[in-house]
């Protein structure tokens, strides 16, 4: 029972200030015993922090004092003096362990589990979990119970979130372990798994840099992602199937998309002829006689990328069956459309910005007029412009036309083919395309931005000559070792980081 170095300095700090409420709540409790909530809300923390620390013992007698907390705020178990002498040795134990835990020991191991068995009397788990085959892999060829055992830590850490979210550390901590987790092999073909990461992950970064606070739609994704997340590592243990519909998902999905609608201006751009001084004069230190592109031109290469984003979109959309598909493309498509809007709104075009903004309100997945009218804008705001044709007219006359045919408005039962698109043939389309790509790239060539610089020839250094390796490695490890053991405990990070990568290039040798 060991965890990491640098977070087990870190759960030392975090659980001795858990324990220390949850005695006090013991020691100003009324003659019905301590406020339950406040003691289920602080021993869930106490377990998560141990969960995130590896300390299994130590988050299972935690999670003993949890469920006595839930069972007194639910009124299953009254406070009685038996009870209240169990919960106060349960805390006293909990003091003791924590001093153990940089030299655990078969005796303290005993201690926890004796406790958690005693607490167990007054408030048993709810449910036991069934025997499963723990070599049976998922889908995607990795390990259940990796996959299990990895969520339900990682739902342990977003509950000490919510607990503790002005602490940039635990955010980090947490964090770190879900890219960890979206980095294995296989994890983004397991969609509801893949969804969940990426959401806690999207709404923890303001809360990692410090830089924004946890709001409350933010604390309800959280929350509603911890619940999701502790019943998708129980269908992983059990091999059940993971898009079963469910309350917690419905909630998760809900959640989700309440935070998904919230107002952000972190990703607003701006035009760049905005930040010149107002004094008439053009700002630009020096201008091509011969521009290479024009702006329109410039804008109409942005909106092909954009474009040939948002036909993927409205594929995933024709075969999103689910509630949950549909609900990631209903973010997709208001993301991808985001995108095109402000795009427009950086060239300027403020008209063309709005069209889309509408187009935007109004896209449904389960609509198959409304998903052709969206092809057809990603089809014309990638072909090559007509002379003397503003983009947001052709838009406009074309939105206008497809509003004018009739189109069922709901789904059919069977999966039919991608509506057709009311424009011209695309493959004509995208060869014109490419071909006045190429040509806008060739001209760089004879008209460049900027005069070309000489950059002197140097010797090439090989990058593995700057690293070290093999002896080299070990001894500079010792050296940071030494100084690792003057320095006072948790005070170095980047020391003990880079005490691993030495011994990781010590073995790669």
């Amino acid at each position: 029972m060991t965890g990491a170095p640098g977070f087990l300095e870190f759960f030392i700090l975090e659980a001795s200030e858990y324990v220390e409420q949850l005695d006090a709540l013991l020691l100003g409790g009324s003659a019905t015993g301590p406020d339950a909530e406040s003691v289920q809300r602080t021993a869930r923390a106490l377990r998560g922090t141990a969960t995130m620390a590896r300390l299994p013992a130590f988050a299972e007698l935690a999670g003993a004092v949890e469920r006595v907390g839930r069972a007194m705020q639910e009124g299953v178990l009254a406070w009685n003096p038996a009870l209240g002498g169990a919960l106060t040795a349960a805390i006293d134990d909990l003091k003791t362990l924590l001093r153990s835990v940089r030299g655990w020991s078969p005796a303290d191991e005993q201690r926890a589990t004796t406790r958690s068995a005693e607490l167990q009397h007054y408030a048993p788990v709810r449910a036991a979990r069934a025997p499963v085959d723990r070599t049976a892999p998922t889908p995607s060829g990795t390990p259940a119970p990796f996959l299990a055992t990895e969520a339900a830590n990682i739902a342990a850490g977003v509950e000490l979130m919510t607990t503790r979210a002005g602490d940039p550390d635990t955010v980090g901590n947490v964090l770190q372990r879900v890219r960890a987790l979206r980095g294995v092999a296989g994890v983004k073909e397991i969609v509801p798994l893949s969804d969940v990461l990426e959401a806690i992950e999207e709404s923890s970064r303001g809360l990692e840099t410090g830089h924004e606070a946890l709001t409350a739609e933010g604390r309800q994704l959280l929350e509603a992602a911890a619940g999701y997340l502790r019943e998708l590592a129980t269908a992983l243990r059990s091999g059940s199937d993971l898009n079963t519909s469910s309350a917690t998902r419905d909630a998760f999905i809900t959640a989700h998309t309440v935070w998904s609608l919230r107002d952000s201006e972190h990703d607003t751009v701006v035009p760049i002829t905005s930040l010149f001084y107002t004094d008439g004069q053009s700002g630009v230190v020096e201008a091509s006689p011969h521009p290479p592109t024009s702006l329109s031109e410039r804008l109409r290469l942005e909106m092909v990328s954009l474009s040939e984003h948002l036909r993927q979109v409205l594929d995933a959309a024709r075969t999103a069956e689910d509630a949950a598909a549909l609900s990631r493309v209903r973010r997709d498509l208001r993301r991808a459309l985001r995108a095109m809007q402000l795009a427009a709104e950086s060239f300027g075009e403020l008209e063309l910005a709005h069209l889309i903004e509408r187009q935007s309100a109004s896209a449904d997945p389960t609509d198959h007029s409304s998903l052709a009218t969206l092809a057809a804008l990603a089809t014309v705001a990638s072909e090559p412009p007509e002379p003397g044709v503003s983009l947001e007219s052709r838009l406009r006359h074309l939105i206008a036309g497809t509003a004018a045919k009739p189109a069922a408005t709901t789904r059919p039962a069977a999966p039919t083919a991608p509506a057709a698109v009311p424009t011209a043939p695309a493959v004509p389309a995208i060869g014109s395309l490419i071909d006045s790509s190429l040509a806008a790239l060739e001209s760089f060539t004879a008209q460049p931005f900027a005069r070309p610089t000489p950059i002197p020839e140097t010797t090439v250094v090989p990058i593995e000559s700057l690293l070290y390796r093999g002896r080299a490695a070990l001894d500079r490890a010792i050296e940071v070792s030494d100084v690792l053991r003057r320095a006072a405990p948790g005070s170095d990070a980047a020391a003990l980081a880079e005490l691993f990568d030495l011994l990781e290039l010590a073995r790669a040798d």
